[in-house]
């Protein structure tokens, strides 16, 4: 019998844990309209994903087009002979000897994370398991423990609104600080010890001419990656902003499915429609539709969603420090002590601070 229900009784959380703790093999499908995901897992372990809205670009074999490490045509030959074998595409490019199994691995990496994390922010849908065999790469060492992908997924999940808030935009272009700009003991040299391997290849693709857009398409990191990175080193000094580039008509378009731009296309000639009949009006009236004004009311979060985003937050930290320490915080300071929150995350809207037990079972209480 297939494991299934819905996703408003059941986390992402939970049901990718109890899949991996039992070992299971099988696809697990997630639906939302007309959204669909399948992961895939051999022996508990995540081995695959398939997303049904992944736009073009973000296909494999598209992202190490722009990425520069394989060319169109060599693409096109290898798609051709994945419709030949049913091959994966990345096995066949390392069978080719035209990428290592490292810069395949890291691209399917971050698209897992990727996925997952859109599973996440749907908060509603339907989920079924299967049990049955599946393939998993023979030449790729690609097996990730549910319990990493959820840790990675739920911290990008924390701290994206932060890195949103520093960077907001893709089409940011960023400059190197010239070394003799910089004092004693913040040279890249210094700092080499402190920074990671990621911000390391962020930093040497910054070159006051590309926007945080090329980066991603360059590095092969991703998204969150990135902007992690680049935050960090603006932080410490390395890099600096330099100015930002508008997206052309081709840029915006490629980030759109069909789909959306043939709803702005009807909506633009529906306005196109009102607009001349507005304008075949009497004069009066046309005056009084064009000259009525609607004063903007103010809008403020109703308190009950802003609670409940309140509490969402410290769930999500509880389950970080779970997954961090194998077990639940004594009281909730422990996730300050920890870095997962701040002290003002402790206290409700009204200022109280939030009633926390952590009971033998395994549950939790939480209330304002």
């Amino acid at each position: 019998m297939a494991l299934q229900g819905d996703l408003r009784d059941f986390s992402i959380t939970e049901i990718v844990q109890l899949i991996g703790q039992q070992f299971k093999t099988g696809v697990l499908n997630v639906q939302h309209g007309r959204k669909k995901v399948e992961i895939y897992f051999v022996d508990g372990m995540i081995v695959h994903v398939f997303s049904n809205y992944r736009a073009k670009k973000n296909l494999l074999g598209e992202i190490l087009v722009k990425a520069q490490v394989i060319t169109q045509q060599q693409l096109d030959q290898a798609l051709k002979v994945q419709q030949e074998t049913l091959q994966y595409l990345g096995e066949i490019l390392i069978d080719l000897q035209w990428l290592k199994k490292e810069e395949v691995l890291r691209v399917i990496q971050n698209q897992i994370y990727e996925t997952i994390y859109d599973l996440f922010r749907w908060g509603e849908g339907h989920f079924r398991f299967d049990l049955k065999l599946v393939e998993k790469y023979r030449r790729i060492p690609l097996a990730l423990s549910p319990e990493n992908a959820l840790l990675n997924v739920l911290r990008m999940l924390d701290e994206w609104p932060g890195i949103e808030n520093k960077i907001s935009s893709p089409y940011i272009v960023f400059e190197k600080v010239p070394a003799e700009e910089m004092g004693d003991g913040y040279g890249m040299a210094e700092l080499g010890e402190k920074i990671s391997a990621e911000e390391e290849v962020v930093h040497g693709l910054v070159d006051g001419e590309r926007t945080i857009q090329e980066i991603i398409d360059r590095s092969l990191l991703g998204k969150y990656n990135v902007f992690d990175s680049l935050v960090k080193l603006e932080e410490v000094g390395l890099i600096r902003r330099v100015g930002m580039e508008r997206p052309g008509l081709r840029g915006i378009v490629s980030g759109k499915t069909f789909r959306n731009i043939s709803l702005t296309v009807r909506f633009g000639i529906l306005l196109a429609i009102l607009f001349l009949l507005i304008i075949s009006l009497k004069p009066f009236l046309r005056d009084v539709v064009i000259n009525s004004r609607i004063d903007k009311p103010e809008l403020n979060l109703p308190r009950a969603y802003s609670a409940r985003l309140h509490r969402t937050k410290i769930m999500k930290a509880l389950e970080i420090y779970f997954m961090e320490k194998g077990k639940y915080p004594d009281d909730l300071q422990q996730l300050v002590s920890s870095g997962v929150l701040v002290d003002r995350d402790l206290l409700s809207e009204d200022g109280q601070p939030y009633r926390y037990k952590a009971h033998g079972d395994g549950r939790i209480s939480l209330n304002p």
